[in-house]
């Protein structure tokens, strides 16, 4: 078993030194003849950099030089610094004060903590745009050959932002060292990478940085990749070096980079939480000579022992998730409003047509219908994928809550929300108009009960709807770009714009409004609306249309929706 182990690491072990070798031949063919550096100077100089952010001071007076050849490891604790010397040493941000020097034919491959990118740039764009932006020549085969080395074959057009964490990671890697940098900047290059990816690449980068001599910038977590990669250290503290050297000398006088770490981990971390306590102290200090603080008479419960069941911590958690986002209360409450203000006023001067319909009241009904579709378009999708893409959903599934009746509660309260839409769209088209033609008029359905069938067939198709492009789109950023491409000629179409008979009257437009699918359900409700309802023939056709829409629209939101598998 020993023995076909062996042999299988073997195999694997030719297999990556001869794409290693393979690439290593495609980068000498591919680069074009640069200005060389010179070799004699420093690449990079900085000088008594201060970098403040607010009320923060992210780096102070700090200084150091990055020669030819030189890799140097930059550690240190959380929100010490490490990224933004990175950051200011490859041109990402400017100091606050100090100066940074680069020789004038320098040339840095970054890789950035930060993965997101552009909703719409695949891999191939970014590739190409370091190609083009650096004059290097590919074949077809070198390409190959390189998204082969990391593991990037067949996502050539992916977009980016639908990659895993790991794929971005190796692109990241691969679009730091492509054009062949004078200095490579790494910031927490292992993260999201598995054992064998990570060897593969760490084996990719010692041949072309290491065994080239190029310099490097190392910033890690990892004090093994310092001990691997790095011949100097930095050491950084709230912004300060404190410490600079040799690796090799920390390891003779430590035995590991990481018991150097944690050494000075523990003594400045607890520098920093004796200054911390001692600030508590004197704060807690001054405001009782100003104002003696008052006993607690009562320790407030946070939680009883009542029994809620799954759902109503569930329900309530969610609810807060709404309440104290931005989103949800604007859309709900706020842009219904803005609307009214600027359509209502802009067609309240209408008069009323020849077939007895004010436009104003026609404009309120179809306003208030879109107001409801929004919720199912925006609302509701959005909810299940922020939950779903989170760690939330992965809480809510440790207690024990199946996805199916998390989506059920994001069903019956986004039924709620569009009734509360649709009510507060009617009832702010009465403040605003009802003084002038009477709330009657402005704010009410004509014909009330024909209304009320239909106004329930375009709810459930706005769920449905919902639910369709929660089960479409895997990130969030997608799906506000592709539902607001589809929100906008919806609404149109809808009379959310303008009256809905200028759409119907149009010989272009009212043929076009057989692509809404709300049309089926709203022209009858509009009709009823506007008091000239009469069930017409066509309406055998439309209501089965609508049912079609909300079956195909909830069978497939049902057969992707399949998280357990």
């Amino acid at each position: 078993m020993s023995k076909v182990l062996t042999n299988k690491s073997d195999k694997n072990s030719q297999n990556l030194n001869v794409d290693i070798n393979e690439s290593q031949k495609a980068t000498k063919k591919i680069l074009k003849k640069r200005k060389p550096i010179d070799k004699t100077k420093p690449l990079v100089e900085l000088k008594h950099i201060t970098k403040k952010y607010k009320n923060k001071i992210a780096l102070d007076n700090v200084s150091f030089v990055i020669n030819p050849g030189d890799r140097i490891g930059i550690i240190g604790a959380n929100g010490s610094g490490k990224s933004t010397v990175s950051e200011i040493i490859g041109g990402i941000r400017q100091p606050t004060a100090g100066q940074v020097i680069r020789q004038e034919n320098l040339v840095i491959g970054l890789q950035f903590q930060d993965s997101k990118y552009p909703i719409g740039i695949s891999v191939m764009d970014m590739i190409k745009y370091y190609l083009h932006t650096f004059s290097i020549k590919m074949t077809e085969s070198q390409l190959k050959q390189l998204l082969k080395t990391y593991q990037l074959n067949g996502l050539e057009n992916k977009f980016i932002e639908g990659l895993s964490g790991g794929q971005q990671q190796r692109l990241n890697i691969l679009l730091s060292v492509v054009h062949d940098p004078d200095l490579v900047i790494l910031d927490e290059v292992s993260t999201g990478l598995d054992i064998e990816v990570r060897a593969q690449i760490f084996e990719f980068l010692q041949e072309n940085i290491v065994q080239k001599n190029k310099a490097m910038i190392l910033v890690t977590h990892m004090m093994s990749e310092v001990e691997d990669f790095c011949e100097k250290y930095i050491y950084i503290h709230n912004g300060v070096i404190k410490e600079a050297g040799l690796v090799t000398d920390l390891i003779k006088k430590y035995g590991s980079v990481h018991a150097y770490t944690w050494e000075m981990f523990e003594k400045n971390k607890r520098v920093d939480l004796e200054k911390q306590y001692r600030a508590e102290e004197e704060k807690q200090k001054k405001a009782e000579a100003k104002k003696p603080a008052k006993k607690n008479k009562v320790d407030r419960l946070i939680s009883d022992s009542k029994d809620y069941g799954k759902n109503l911590p569930l329900i309530s958690l969610m609810l807060k998730y709404y309440y104290k986002g931005f989103f949800v209360p604007f859309f709900l409450l706020a842009y219904p409003i803005l609307i009214l203000f600027l359509q209502g006023f802009a067609f309240s001067s209408m008069p009323v047509g020849e077939d007895g319909i004010l436009p104003l009241h026609s404009l309120v009904g179809s306003i208030s219908m879109v107001q409801a579709m929004s919720v199912g378009i925006f609302i509701i999708p959005q909810t299940i994928l922020e939950f779903k893409n989170s760690v939330l959903m992965k809480r809510i599934g440790a207690t024990n809550i199946k996805p199916v009746f998390f989506v059920i509660s994001v069903i019956i309260i986004g039924f709620i929300f569009i009734v509360v839409a649709f009510l507060w769209t009617l009832l702010w088209a009465g403040i605003f108009f009802g003084n002038k033609f009477g709330w009657d008029v402005v704010a009410l359905p004509s014909d009330i009960l024909p209304t009320i069938p239909f106004l329930v067939i375009l709810i459930i198709t706005s769920i449905a709807i919902g639910m369709m492009f929660a089960s479409m789109f895997k990130s969030t950023t997608s799906f506000i770009a592709v539902s607001n491409v589809f929100y906008l000629p919806v609404a149109f179409l809808s009379g959310g714009f303008i009256p809905i008979e200028m759409i119907t009257n149009s010989d272009i437009l009212k043929y076009i409004t057989y692509i809404n699918p709300f049309k089926y359900c709203l022209d009858p409700f509009l009709k009823a609306w506007n008091g000239k309802f009469v069930f017409e023939t066509i309406y055998y056709a439309y209501i089965p249309i609508s049912l079609a829409i909300i079956g195909v629209c909830i069978g497939f939101a049902g057969w992707k929706l399949r998280w357990q598998a």
